[in-house]
């Protein structure tokens, strides 16, 4: 099972670059989509929600953690490494876990103090400013889909 991480400010672009990605893998993988929601004032499969837009792009499994649930309708908190080891996927992706250890992670800039925090790879969308190297999102999607297919991440 492969692990990707997305993670970045708000508004950076990281639910559409995600959203994409999905659409274009989902019919060749079981992808599935965890989403770290830092409240419990959960408002599920709601029409333009990020795990509304993930399902509906195709992921096989959507589940969002927050403080205290787990979004599987689970009235308790588990932990990430747990919800992972229980998925039957192919490839996983995350958003929001910027400090989940085995993943490749890909830091959507938004606010530049991010680049504070571990990543593999940058990706520029929502047209940031960013002048450092990165991946351009929405026009070298492909290229964000090739390093996911070639990675061998556990």
């Amino acid at each position: 099972m492969k692990v990707f991480s997305f993670f970045g400010s708000s508004s950076s672009g990281k639910t559409t670059v995600i959203e994409e990605i999905i659409r274009r893998l989902h019919e060749k993988y079981r992808i599935a989509y965890i989403k770290n929601i830092p409240h419990d004032n959960l408002d599920l499969d709601t029409q333009g929600k990020d795990t509304w837009r993930a399902e509906k792009a195709g992921s096989y499994d959507t589940i969002g953690l927050s403080p205290t649930m787990t979004y599987r309708l689970t009235r308790k908190r588990t932990e990430i490494g747990e919800v992972i080891a229980s998925l039957d996927a192919d490839i996983v992706l995350i958003e929001g876990f910027k400090s989940f250890p085995t993943s490749i992670k890909f830091l959507v800039i938004g606010d530049e103090s991010f680049l504070r925090f571990p990543h593999d790879f940058v990706i520029r969308a929502n047209n940031s400013t960013y002048a450092g190297e990165a991946i351009i999102f929405p026009e070298e999607a492909s290229r964000i889909v090739g390093i996911i297919e070639s990675s061998n991440s556990t």
